[in-house]
Order: structure tokens, then sequence, then C-alpha cells
């Protein structure tokens, strides 16, 4: 049972961290500022371009 609610809790931290809820998880003591926040998106959006397109392959084939 504790593994369960272990993983409830971390699914809300990520719904919270990715902004699906508004609430924090009980026992969360981050800070939730606006200088925070907009350090954690920019902080995700360089992690997506950086790996932006690294996993596909694009192949063109011309008939």
């Amino acid at each position: 049972m504790m593994l369960m609610n272990r993983l409830a809790w971390i699914k809300s931290l990520a719904d919270y961290l990715g902004g699906a809820e508004d609430l924090p998880p009980a026992g969360l003591s981050l800070p939730a500022s606006s200088s925070w926040w907009g350090l954690w998106w920019g902080a995700l959006t360089i992690v997506i371009v950086l790996f932006c397109g690294q996993a596909s392959k694009f192949i063109y084939i011309d008939f």
C-alpha cells in the first residue's frame, strides 16, 4: 500500500510540474514564485531544443 501511495504522489508531482494541476501534492515545499516557474519552463524548453530530432531518422525517397 505504501508503494501505491508513493506512486500516486509522484504522479501528482508530475502533474503539478507539468501544469496539469494547480495545487501541489501534500508535503511538497517548492517555491511557487513566478521567477521559479519561468526558470523551470525555460530549462524544459532548452532540454527540448537540445534533444529535438535526435531520435527521429527521416529518409527522403524521391520516386
